[in-house]
């Protein structure tokens, strides 16, 4: 009899945490675990695609025969009424499914699908926190309270899963979590659709209307403060004078899109940037870029920086979190500080300037995405863990 598994996530998007999520439910072995995803309802959320974006992923688990419910309280959004609500609704779910294992992911999720789970007796208790939010999101006394509040968390957790080896050591230097129970699963996607794009030159989606001769500068993530996307618009105004077909493309939404247009209005290149919102097509816009960009000030991993690798563009990042895990400077791609529009700048001259080196580092990329960022890697990764975790309370 296959093992009840519930996932439980704050947000079911198009966003790196979301798909991980989705393809590990989707990947499951069912003779082993029998899964069940609940997910906050995103409401006027449209970041990473909201409401469509949920209601096209939950199409696509019930499709497969997995079930999804949607919680409309559950909201990224700290809110004591509708938090409690959540702990008891999910707390209600649990005693009801009886899993054998809870596994949340992300912060907030994380928190309340814990606490749920202990009050209601869950014998294992996983969790991923596809990054943290130990700096970068919030100030220094928000940033102290959810440090502490992941340390009682953790001590409540069976097992944590890290997408890096640098993300489980950011977590362990702070005193989160143990060692012995800290496993590091790289976040999976779907290779094969990225793969085929590398090689491809020339080609432009719909929305696409840069010059024929533009050198495009792009990168695919929420439009917030954490992403970066100012110092790659503040980069882009400094390389001006010496590369005037430059031009970035970013594809995403959220609601830095009107301040971040405003900056490239002040900086005079209102023209040179492009906003192409949520796109289903990435594998192809990400065809259509000659650099890629990630200028996160906090990053897990950087899914997208991995969908870019694999389909063969060359990559400038930050050197964040768990991104020099997938990044090798000088071999792979780029590594520049964040918040360093100077640094940023240099290193897209450096690749604009030399576009046969700026090749190299792609295909050197694409061979570095290997098997172990494949979905079924993934799966494997962390239904290993759910077998560890299950020997450990005696439930194999």
């Amino acid at each position: 009899m296959s093992a009840k598994v519930i996932h439980v996530i704050t947000r079911l998007d198009h966003g790196g945490s979301a798909q991980n999520t989705l393809l590990t439910c989707l990947g499951h072995d069912r003779a082993r675990f029998d899964p069940l995803v609940i997910a906050g309802h995103p409401g006027r959320w449209d970041a990473q695609g909201g409401d469509a974006a949920t209601r096209e992923n939950q199409r696509r688990l019930q499709e497969r025969g997995l079930p999804c419910e949607l919680l409309p309280t559950l909201t990224r959004e700290v809110h004591p009424i509708k938090d409690l609500k959540t702990i008891q609704r999910l707390t209600r779910i649990f005693r009801r499914e009886r899993p054998v294992i809870v596994h949340t992911h992300t912060s907030k999720a994380g928190a309340v699908g814990r606490i749920a789970a202990q009050a209601a007796r869950v014998p294992v208790v996983v969790h991923t926190p596809h990054g943290h939010v130990f700096y970068g999101h919030f100030g220094r006394t928000l940033s102290r309270l959810f440090l502490e509040t992941e340390r009682w968390l953790a001590r409540r957790t069976t097992w944590l899963i890290a997408l890096t080896e640098a993300e489980r050591d950011e977590h362990l230097a702070r005193g989160v979590g143990r060692a012995d129970r800290f496993a590091v699963v790289p976040s999976g996607i779907e290779l094969e659709r990225f793969r085929r794009m590398a090689g491809v030159v020339g080609h432009r989606p719909d929305a696409f209307d840069c010059p024929p001769d533009a050198l495009v500068v792009g990168s695919v993530g929420w439009l917030t403060p954490i992403k970066g996307y100012r110092y790659l618009i503040e980069a882009v105004a400094r390389l001006r004078p010496a590369h005037p077909r430059l031009h970035v493309v970013l594809i995403g939404t959220g609601d830095l899109r009107a301040p971040l247009a405003a900056l490239a209005d002040r900086l005079g290149i209102r023209d040179r940037v492009r906003f192409l919102g949520q796109r289903a097509d990435i594998p192809a816009c990400l065809a259509a870029m000659d650099l890629f960009v990630l200028p996160s000030l906090n990053e897990g991993m950087g899914r997208a920086l991995v969908e870019a690798m694999a389909a063969g563009r060359p990559v400038i990042a930050t050197r964040v979190g768990g991104v020099p895990a997938v990044v090798e400077h000088r071999r792979t791609g780029l590594l520049v500080p964040p918040a360093d529009a100077a640094a940023l700048a240099v290193a897209i001259d450096e690749l604009a300037r030399n576009s046969g080196w700026a090749k190299q580092l792609a295909e050197a990329g694409q061979q570095s995405i290997g098997a172990r960022f494949s979905a079924a890697h993934m799966v494997r990764g962390v239904e290993a863990v759910y077998e560890q975790a299950l020997a450990g309370v005696g439930l194999t």
